[in-house]
């Protein structure tokens, strides 16, 4: 059976930094997708210094931070705030199917290499640009004009009102999540726009909202408010118990919940609590969610005294879904894991051979993701200028005098 890079023969210039942008060019990259990075010379991406790292014996440096976003990809160091680099730039346009840009709101506008002139350079190309709060005209709101940071996205957008107990201030919520499910949806949208221009020849605009994505991953909580005026906070479930994780016998925990009344019967089944499938306490989902105390006592005294391998086993043998609650250690050494090649062992020149997590891309006639390693700051440039622009060794060294290139 053949095997096939879906996005083979597909070149994006990414104007990107930190983690929305890197991770949605990653995910295309990991796919096929020709990804030349633009990056300022001698400073690079952000994240280029971000921890970890790792030093080898001649003092060369490793971090990371960046490792684990741009894999795949090739580097080009240009100063695209020089007028030279900036034709250059254009230059690239022509030869591109999609930009990816995800600086401080009206930046590339303000640089003159906004979507506005990019496509009259090149109509065919899509522009996918990723904000905190959208950068569309006719969807302008309020906030527009400000920037903004994951954790900020993810307070402003209801995710860490649900994280916590009632009584105590909000939990810190998933390290990079807006940042990373707007990678995602932005690499979904260039799909959809990438079908589209095969139906219409022309490209479009993207406008990909981290406010937006973390709202409509909110979904359920907008839903209940909607259906009964109920606001879903943290530590106030009204209409769903038991939820979360619980203590085993070694104090570590697992993972489960009842998500309807026929599971509720599976469980007490299991715990030889068959009275509670009845009890007017635990009979519905609304009840054990006003009698949480007692449910949760109910389940910790079974589980505290058994060990996470019975709890699973029970539970799972009667038809009720529970995980262990694990570490990264667990995830990397995960035989289930290893068995759908979830982990992505790169070996780069400084900080050897280090592990991944690979995009989880599963199709019958795709390709396995690549490995090559992140490249060095501007480690293509030349290459790049020589084959896609046809330049000559005389002019790429007078680019280099100028600094306009590295």
């Amino acid at each position: 059976m053949h095997q096939y890079f879906p996005l083979e023969g597909v070149r994006i210039i990414a104007l990107e930094q930190y983690i929305a942008g890197p991770y949605c060019t990653m995910w295309l990259a990991d796919n096929g997708a020709e990804v030349i990075k633009i990056e300022r010379p001698g400073v690079g991406d952000p994240r280029r210094n971000y921890m970890p790292v790792i030093e080898d014996k001649s003092g060369k440096k490793a971090y990371g931070g960046f490792m684990q976003y741009n894999r795949n990809k090739k580097s080009l160091a240009l100063d695209i705030q020089s007028e030279k680099g900036k034709e250059i730039y254009k230059e690239l346009i022509r030869n591109a199917d999609v930009v990816v840009e995800n600086f401080a709101p009206r930046t590339a506008d303000k640089l003159g290499i906004g979507y506005e002139v990019l496509e009259k350079i090149n109509p065919k190309i899509i522009y996918a640009a990723i904000s905190g709060f959208g950068r569309m005209e006719e969807f302008k709101g309020i906030y527009s004009e400000r920037l903004a940071f994951d954790m900020v996205i993810q307070g402003m957008g209801g995710i860490l009102d649900q994280l916590g107990e009632e009584d105590e201030p909000p939990l810190k919520g998933f390290w990079g999540l807006a940042d990373l499910v707007t990678g995602v949806v932005t690499a979904y949208e260039i799909m959809l726009a990438l079908y589209m221009r095969e139906k219409t020849g022309e490209g479009q605009f993207i406008d990909s909202c981290m406010y937006d994505n973390m709202v409509a991953l909110n979904e359920r909580a907008v839903m209940i408010y909607s259906f009964t005026g109920e606001v879903l906070s943290r530590g106030k479930e009204k209409f769903q118990s038991p939820i979360g994780c619980y203590k085993v016998k070694d104090g570590t925990y697992v993972s489960f919940v009842i998500p309807n009344d026929l599971m509720w019967g599976n469980f007490c089944k299991a715990i030889d609590r068959e009275d509670l499938i009845k009890d007017p306490r635990t009979v519905t989902g609304i009840e054990r969610a006003k009698n949480k105390t007692f449910v949760n006592e109910t389940i910790n005294g079974w589980m505290n005294i058994r060990t996470k391998e019975e709890v699973v086993d029970r539970l799972m043998k009667n038809g009720v879904p529970i995980g262990p609650v694990q570490t990264s250690k667990d995830l990397v050494h995960c035989p289930h894991l290893r068995a759908r090649k979830m982990m992505l062992e790169v070996d780069d020149v400084v900080a050897g051979k280090r592990v991944f997590a690979k995009s989880p891309v599963r199709m019958s006639k795709t390709k396995e993701a690549p490995a090559i390693p992140p490249p060095r700051l501007g480690e293509h440039s030349e290459g790049i200028l020589k084959e896609l622009l046809k330049y000559n060794d005389e002019k790429i060294q007078e680019l280099r005098k100028g600094k306009v290139i590295a």
